[in-house]
Formats: C-alpha cells, structure tokens, sequence
C-alpha cells in the first residue's frame, strides 16, 4: 500500500508536467513576432527542459531529492534529452512549427546545466564543486547572449519605422536571411547613410534574400520602396513577394511582383493598393505583414545587387 501511494505521488506529478510541456510547446499565444521574442522563446528551452531534467530526476529517486547516485543523473538526462528530441519530431508535423536544432541545443545544455546545479559532488573539494558549478552558470549567461543584441534591434526597429531597413548598424543583419546568396555589409554603393546590403546571388532556382522581422503594421501607408545597385553589363529580372501573418502558403495569396534591374542605380515602388488585394478571395491583412522577399528566378551566372533605403512612404 505505502508503495502504491509513493508511485502516485510520483506520477500525478509527471502527468501533469508533460501536460505543460505539451501547452508550452504546441500553443500558439498569439505573442508578435520578432527576432527579440524568437532568440527568448529558443532561449526559454533551456531553463523548460532544466526543470524537466531535475523533475524526472525526482521521480527516478522516488522523491529523494537530489541524491547522489550518477547512474540517475544520467538516466534522467538522457529521459529528458529524449523527450526534447520527440517534441521536435512531434513539431516537424505541427502546422507552424519546425524541427530545429538549435532547440535541442537549447535543451542539452538547461539538462547539463541544471543537474550539475543541483548535483552536490559528494567527495570532492569546495573548490572543484564551485568551478563546476561556475562552468555551468557560465554556459547559461552564453545561451542568453543573443536576445540582447536582438532586444537592441528590435527596440531600434520600431524606433526607426517607416524606415524598414538602411544597413546603418550591423544588428540589422540578424533580420535578414539569405538563400542560395551571399549577404554583407558594405560601405559601397549606399543611396541612404554609410551602407548597403551586398547580395551575391548564386546560380540556382530561387537566390535572393528575405525580411522576416520587421514591424508589419503598414495600414496608412501607400508605397513600399527600396533601392538597388547591380552589377553587371546586362539586366537583372527579379521578383518582389510580399505576405501577412494569414498567408496559406499558395501562390495566389500573396503579393508577387517582377521588376527588371538595369544596370546601375534603381529605385523600386511598389503601389501598397496592389499588395491589398494581391491574395485571391480575400484582402491582405496591412496591419500583419510578415514577410518580404526578393529573389530571382532560375538564374544560370553569378550576379551581385546592393539593396539599400527599404521605407513605407505617404
């Protein structure tokens, strides 16, 4: 009887955390997107999966807690790091979540971190225990280094709206992904400030760049422009695809549009009506953009282009 009452005592906890786990990991909170709230949602894996490292580790002991035995600190790290690894599988599957590995990087170290927190060296010095335990204070201040920078640009962002994006400081950077290119901040061919964003598109089907942090209230506004600078003797055809928090994905909901570049300087306007009703069956949501990209399209030879100035104008 006092056995079956300690296995419950034990497992209505653990029902009841994996349950959480489920909530945090798999509900969407409606919270905005920006790079400051991703590098602190990455970051909140470590201390999550921690405290999921030491519950099990309390369950394995029964409820002696922290214990000293190695073989349970053991069992439950690698309990814990499992069920990191099936909920990323589980989001692969889930619309709107991916499988990352940085997440489960994430969860390694708040499972390292924490059990050798709690874990009281039993046999050796106050100094070894100190410097372990510093190591692993240590880690977690690294994991934590990116949401400043990113809580930086973030603030300067909003600051600098309708401004999307000049290259005048280098955090700007994290808001920018490249695919089949090669992106960098340079002081050349700039038409607003010092700098400019020099993309070496490769060949490939789809090179080009994308903004997928930026602050995507544009009700009231009535052009998107940015400018280019290309090299080259020839002219460049790229497209322009613009899409709000809504977009399903198709083709035909969202905004696509193709421009030529000739070589040289060139100023892009895009008509914010046209982007409004771009999606078929329905109208843009202008106070939810998300995303903008800008790519070509099954380019055969290497081409550079330098963007500059992306601004909402009235």
């Amino acid at each position: 009887m006092m056995q079956r009452k300690s296995r419950r005592r034990v497992y209505w906890p653990a029902a009841a955390m994996f349950a959480f786990l489920g909530v945090l990991l798999f509900t969407d909170f409606g919270i905005g997107k920006s790079l400051f709230i991703e590098e602190l949602l990455n970051f909140g894996h470590l201390p999550l999966f921690g405290v999921v490292a030491l519950a099990i580790l309390w369950m394995i002991r029964s409820g002696e807690f922290p214990g000293t035995n190695v073989k349970a600190y053991v069992k439950a790290g690698v309990l814990t790091m499992g069920i990191g690894f099936i909920t990323e599988i589980l989001q692969f599957f889930t619309p709107g979540r991916f499988f990352q590995i940085s997440d489960l990087v994430y969860d390694f170290l708040g499972i390292l971190t924490f059990l050798i927190l709690v874990n009281p060296f039993p046999g050796r010095t106050g100094q070894i225990r100190n410097t372990v335990r510093g190591i692993a204070i240590g880690l977690i201040a690294l994991a934590a280094v990116p949401i400043g920078p990113a809580g930086m640009d973030t603030w300067a962002m909003k600051r600098e709206f309708p401004l999307i994006s000049s290259f005048e400081s280098p955090l700007e950077m994290m808001r920018w992904k490249e695919g089949e290119s090669v992106i960098m901040r340079v002081n050349s061919h700039s038409s607003d400030g010092d700098y400019a964003l020099k993309v070496k598109l490769m060949p490939g089907t789809y090179p080009g760049i994308s903004l997928s942090y930026l602050v995507g209230d544009w009700e009231g506004y009535e052009t998107l422009a940015f400018d280019v600078f290309l090299e080259g003797d020839t002219v460049l055809t790229m497209t322009v695809r613009v899409n709000d928090l809504e977009h399903n994905e198709e083709y035909t909901d969202r905004f696509n549009r193709g421009f030529s570049l000739i070589p040289g300087q060139n100023q892009v306007t895009i008509d914010l009506n046209e982007v409004k009703n771009a999606p078929k069956g329905r109208e843009m949501d202008m106070m939810k953009i998300v995303n903008i990209c800008i790519f070509a399209y099954k380019l055969e030879v290497e081409r550079t282009v330098y963007f500059d100035y992306f601004r909402l104008e009235k």
